[in-house]
């Protein structure tokens, strides 16, 4: 495709969808679309993507947020990978197991997997990647490989991962991410740098043929005979542009200019449903894994433990998701109902109660605090919802606006007391979550020494996921009682998709608010 025609065409989208409501027209579903019978794949299309997360580079260990991860995917094999509900399946990985003693964590290998420069994927590349992504200058990933001691070649298709003593139980599902990405050994035997173009150094379905950070991508199908994946590889060609204003994206939907996107703010879900109903596009809709809430620190009066109590109580998740239209279904806890990290039969400890807020406010002697919030997005109103509430509880509350690209950074920094976020993200296996929100970056467990050491038993790999749970669910609920998050709502993403798009519906990811696009594939 001519990416110059492209870009053109984003320009001409409001234009054109102007013309289409005054006309009336809309591009009724083509048989076999949204969900029917699929017609025969056609190995000649080109599909257009646009995005509302950026992509800054394209090395995999070099990704700064989880925003570029579904870009990398149709380029960078893992060694595992999740399906659509975000269960742990196999990549590169055939098969994985822990010692029983714990000590390693062995990776069984494909054997008919070559990167697209003819080397071979093995247990010395495995090997290489790691040793990789521990020593590499600016890698993002050496924290999560930190638990690996050495990488052991057990024979060709078998790498044994010796682990520090009861640690690394989170690997199979760290792997699913851009840490299990797996680059060339030849590249990084050359100390390449693949920021900008990985050339040859992947084993995806497709390959770099342009690409400018943080505005636009294109793909093409690799060459060298079928991808070790028959479901991967199955277009000519992937054209991605990043577009961060949903009204653009949707109504490049709506023009036949995009075939696949995703919206998640109110307005844009609430019309996308009707779209869908009228089946002028497929919509599928998820809830986000990811939980909108406010982050707390024990700054200023937030250092009060009744005061934060008391924000959380006069928080109410039904003011929030009628904020939404509905779209942000109220969540109390950290894991997605149904997972087995999460706890089917809890109770959050700070209810909606503004008689009890204002109680532990003057307990405490009044308190103020100030809002950061992203400036333009979805969390801007909500932050206004939480002031009123907070005002009502006797909690004197100022805004503090920041640009969207300073918010989460300057927060973890240490710039902000409090954050309206929706950036709290459940990770794979919960493990991952402790080292990132617990006692990571966020520290919401507030330094609890119990917290700190039910996560450490928990964290032991001769464990079943049956045993790890309640040892998880007593965490989740110390955590909470911290009240350095409170839990609201958990948004909705509407994945969009033209008639002829095939496996839409299936994209892992979309519950992140990103993608992984490897399978999709059009009809002719």
């Amino acid at each position: 495709m001519n990416r110059r025609r492209f870009r053109r065409a984003r320009h001409l989208m409001a234009a054109a969808v102007a013309t289409l409501i005054v006309s009336g027209c809309g591009g009724g579903p083509i048989d076999g679309g949204f969900g029917g019978p699929i017609g025969e794949i056609d190995p000649d299309a080109i599909l257009r993507i646009t995005s509302s997360s950026p992509t800054r580079n394209l090395d995999p260990y070099l990704q700064t947020s989880y925003g570029g991860w579904g870009y990398l995917t149709v380029v960078f094999d893992r060694l595992t990978t999740v399906d659509k509900d975000g269960k742990l399946i196999p990549g590169l990985a055939k098969s994985w197991q822990f010692a029983g003693d714990g000590s390693y964590l062995e990776l069984k290998l494909r054997t008919d997997v070559s990167f697209h420069d003819g080397a071979a994927f093995d247990a010395a590349a495995v090997a290489a990647n790691i040793h990789r992504g521990q020593n590499m200058e600016g890698s993002t990933v050496a924290d999560a490989l930190r638990n690996i001691t050495s990488v052991e070649e057990v024979d060709n298709s078998t790498a044994r991962l010796h682990l520090r003593p009861g640690t690394g139980v989170e690997l199979p599902g760290v792997f699913s991410t851009n840490v299990g990405m797996m680059v060339s050994p030849e590249t990084i035997a050359a100390g390449t740098d693949i920021r900008n173009d990985p050339g040859g150094s992947g084993s995806g379905g497709y390959v770099v043929t342009e690409y400018v950070p943080e505005e636009s991508l294109s793909l093409a199908r690799a060459g060298g005979g079928p991808n070790w994946d028959p479901k991967a590889g199955r277009l000519a060609g992937i054209e991605f542009e990043w577009i961060p204003d949903a009204r653009t994206r949707l109504n490049g939907m709506k023009t036949g200019m995009t075939d696949l996107s995703w919206v998640s703010s109110a307005n844009e879900v609430i019309e996308a449903q009707t779209l869908g109903r009228n089946r002028t596009l497929g919509v599928d809709e998820v809830v986000f894994r990811n939980v909108l809430g406010l982050y707390m620190r024990p700054d200023g009066d937030l250092a009060k433990p009744e005061v934060r109590q008391a924000v959380a109580a006069a928080i109410d998740p039904a003011a929030v998701s009628a904020l939404f239209s509905g779209t942000c279904t109220p969540h109390r806890q950290l894991y997605p109902a149904g997972s087995w990290p999460a706890d089917e039969n809890y109770t959050y400890p700070y209810q909606y109660d503004p008689d009890k807020a204002r109680a532990l406010v003057q307990a405490a002697g009044g308190a103020q605090i100030a809002l950061t919030f992203a400036a333009g997005t979805n969390t801007e109103n909500t932050a206004n919802v939480l002031q009123s509430t907070l005002s009502q509880a006797g909690i004197d509350t100022d805004l503090n606006p920041v640009p969207n690209t300073q918010n989460e950074p300057r927060y973890i920094a240490g710039d902000f007391p409090s954050m309206v976020a929706n950036s709290f993200n459940a990770k794979v296996d919960p493990a991952e979550t402790v080292n990132t929100f617990l006692f990571g970056a966020y520290a919401l467990a507030n330094g609890n020494q119990q917290i700190r050491d039910l996560t450490t038993r928990a964290a032991d790999p001769t464990l079943t996921d049956t045993q790890r749970a309640p040892l998880y669910h007593q965490a989740w609920d110390l955590t909470l009682k911290e009240a350095m998050f409170v839990p609201i709502c958990n948004q909705t993403n509407a994945t969009l998709f033209t008639s002829q798009v095939v496996g839409a519906q299936d994209i892992p990811w979309a519950d992140l608010g990103i993608f992984d696009i490897r399978h999709v594939a059009m009809t002719k």
